[in-house]
């Protein structure tokens, strides 16, 4: 996943550190609590000015214990996320711009996403970035260009972005987001999107040999239920030195009921890496309260892979998260994640994760 972490290591000596950085991140949190309201303001500065724009600054701190190893890291990201309508001067919609960028510290994070250089890295991400150019009104038909997420399953109606709640699409398709062109628009009771990309995830590389064609359409009653087809071909180049690139096909269906307070997700996609057959597979229950400020889930996860000329191997995890929205500013969230099942080359791994988020 690419918002979950290993990390081990072991020792009396760690665990002094690690209780050490623990309580530094928690001062931390207390400290942001208390001087980040007095920079929020009421929008009352020449961006304010500025037509059908929005924009919000987001900072997030998040712990993380590897509890078998009682290893201790955490990562911190400061960005803005801009929203920009272009009008026609008849009042017609020309596009929507938006510009999502973050700088995300890592902090001993050893088993951390192939973008990052190393465990210590700071970089910038331009997680969302792109322009939905308006070709047909209501909705019918529209282009997109730029970096955006790869249309694919649960994780298209879902905002993932910087959370700790994720879906399948990292540890099943290897990229979640991809530079590129996507068609994309709705229709009566549903929607679809169609994309080719460049199949280099989240930087900007010259590689003319990698590309990504994904979409999926969906069909939908309101929110109450939504039920997706999706389709995924890349042609990407293999972080392994065993391999130079990876083919990589898979055929996904995922779907979400609503029942009162009550969410029932679930995706399942099946193709090949390669000659390696795979199969992943997620279900998710989430309740909330009725002012939508408390949300708390359980999700079940599973992959298993077959290479050719072996057998079956499977790794199933379990998730319980909870997130806490006290207002429009602050989101606060924890999540436990436990291997229930691994492959014979790895060790079980138990996973603590908190994260504080403020935005303004």
């Amino acid at each position: 996943m690419m918002d979950s972490f290993a990390v081990c290591n072991s020792g009396e000596g760690l665990y002094v550190k690690n209780a050490s950085k623990f309580n530094q991140c928690l001062l931390f949190l207390a400290l942001l609590s208390l001087s980040l309201p007095t920079f929020a303001t009421d929008n009352d500065t020449w961006l304010s000015s500025i037509e059908n724009f929005r924009y919000t600054a987001d900072v997030s701190v998040r712990p993380q214990v590897e509890l078998k190893q009682n290893d201790y890291s955490h990562i911190e990201s400061l960005g803005i996320d801009t929203h920009k309508v272009f009008t026609s001067k008849s009042g017609g919609d020309i596009g929507t711009l938006i510009i999502q960028g973050y700088f995300t510290k890592l902090n001993d994070i050893k088993m951390h996403p192939p973008f990052y250089s190393g465990p210590e890295d700071v970089k910038f991400i331009c997680r969302i970035c792109n322009f939905n150019l308006v070709v047909m009104d209501r909705g019918k038909l529209n282009l997109r260009l730029g970096h955006a997420e790869i249309p694919f399953g649960l994780e298209y109606n879902q905002d993932t972005n910087g959370t700790l709640r994720q879906y399948s699409n990292p540890r099943d398709l290897g990229n979640k987001l991809d530079w590129g062109l996507a068609a994309n628009g709705k229709f009566s009771g549903g929607g679809y999107e169609l994309s080719l990309s460049r199949g280099v995830g989240i930087d900007w590389r010259n590689d003319g040999q990698s590309y990504i064609v994904a979409g999926r359409i969906e069909r939908n009653n309101g929110y109450s239920s939504v039920i997706g087809l999706s389709g995924f071909y890349g042609h990407l180049r293999s972080s392994t030195a065993s391999t130079e690139f990876i083919k990589r096909s898979r055929i996904g269906l995922d779907a979400h009921i609503q029942w009162r307070n009550l969410s029932f997700l679930a995706e399942v996609s099946v193709g090949e890496d390669n000659d390696s057959d795979r199969v992943t597979a997620l279900l998710e229950t989430d309740i909330h309260s009725k002012n939508e400020k408390w949300l708390s889930y359980i999700q079940l996860k599973n992959t298993s892979t077959k290479p050719v000329g072996a057998s079956w191997d499977t790794i199933r995890q379990s998730s319980l998260g909870v997130r806490f929205t006290p207002d429009n500013s602050w989101t606060l969230s924890g999540q436990w994640t436990h291997d229930l099942a691994v492959m014979d080359s790895m060790s079980k791994k138990s996973m603590l994760e908190l994260q504080a988020r403020f935005r303004f």
